[in-house]
């Protein structure tokens, strides 16, 4: 009798499917306990842990603090940002959009998790925990799940998932960034092991459901294509509006500061809808791609790339919150942080003909 055997791609889609459900699953059952268990005043082993590591930092005279001082940065925004700017302008620009969509859409999740479970962090449910050095001063908002394992998870695991055929060096690589990352949250004192654990499972979930959209949206002609990418627009705008409505109605605990804690969902919304309409917006303006760029303009783009996202910090942030309050300020600032440097901006290079191919330019003309 001839033995079936099952296709390639049809197993990998089916170890995808098995691997989204367990994230899911794992997620689920994890914030359940965040909301329950952990929340339980006889429940200390994820302090006992926090705990043990500073006194590991007291007894060693911080030997290895500053080591994972400078780790913690790989999953602020700020690196992030930069070194997505490098993917998206110097070497792939569709692997840049894929890492755009996933950022995006792994923050609104967080963003969703971190009101819903109002995990208090270490240091205000036991005095007795000091977050190492200035640990603190990142550390907003609530604590479940950890921002910046999200957001190492976003984009080291969403590269690797994209390019690790290509790379292998990336399997190793990535993964050890994203682990050591998760591990310094724990050893400067900022999070619970919940905490980053969600972060990354979470975070790997929307790292494999952006493959399925993403390839969802490829099948059919252009057209297609485009009302596929204008549902999802429309989709995360109406999930921002609904992020917004249960996070203002959400009861949070009185000891806490809620308005200053939820303002980190707020700037996650502002990513998830500018990540949606840039995908959306460059399907109908033809924008800039670094795999038909020269050398000289993919130079000058990631300068004029890094230009405007500082300003956008750094001026724009700050000019919203003087017209407007700061929740809608920190959705429409981080909306055209993402939309501003991923899209406007590809989009008016193209027009000047930089990352553009000499078919498309010979078309144009």
């Amino acid at each position: 009798m001839p033995q079936y055997t099952v296709p390639a791609e049809t197993g990998k889609h089916r170890l995808e499917n098995i691997a989204i459900i367990a994230a899911v699953a794992i997620t689920a059952a994890v914030t359940v306990l965040s909301m329950t268990v952990f929340k339980d005043p006889g429940f200390h082993l994820d302090l006992d842990y926090l705990m043990a590591l500073q006194n590991f930092r007291e007894y060693s005279n911080d030997i290895f603090t500053g080591f994972f001082q400078y780790v913690t940065y790989l999953g602020t925004g700020h690196v992030i940002i930069f070194l997505l700017i490098l993917v998206y302008f110097c070497f792939s620009t569709r692997t840049g959009l894929f890492l755009v969509q996933v950022l995006g859409y792994s923050s609104m999740l967080n963003g969703l998790l971190k009101p819903t479970v109002s995990a208090l962090r270490p240091w205000m449910r036991d005095e007795l925990i000091v977050p190492a050095g200035d640990a603190k001063v990142a550390a907003t908002g609530f604590s479940f799940p950890s921002g910046h394992s999200t957001t190492a998870t976003g984009f080291f695991g969403g590269l690797v998932s994209r390019l690790g055929s290509v790379k292998p060096y990336l399997w190793v690589v990535c993964p050890v960034i994203i682990l050591l990352v998760m591990f310094s949250r724990n050893y400067l004192g900022v999070h619970t092991p919940q905490d980053v654990l969600i972060g990354l499972i979470s975070t790997i979930f929307i790292v494999l459901l952006m493959h399925k959209i993403f390839r969802w949206i490829s099948r059919g002609n252009e057209q297609s294509q485009g009302r596929k990418k204008g549902m999802l627009f429309l989709i995360s705008v109406i999930l921002s509006l609904l992020a917004v409505v249960f996070i203002e109605c959400r009861s949070y605990p009185e000891t806490v500061d809620a308005a200053k804690l939820v303002q980190d969902s707020y700037k996650n919304s502002g990513l998830f809808l500018g990540a949606s309409f840039t995908l959306f917006f460059l399907h109908y303006f033809r924008g800039y791609e670094a795999e038909n760029a020269t050398l000289r303009q993919k130079v000058i783009m990631t300068a004029l790339a890094v230009i405007l996202a500082l300003l956008s910090y750094y001026c724009l942030n700050g000019a919203l919150k003087e017209l407007m309050p700061v929740r809608l300020a920190k959705v429409t600032g981080s909306f055209f942080t993402v939309f501003g440097v991923f899209g406007l901006l590809p989009a008016l290079a193209a027009r000047l003909g930089y990352g553009v191919s000499g078919d498309a330019k010979s078309r144009e003309n």
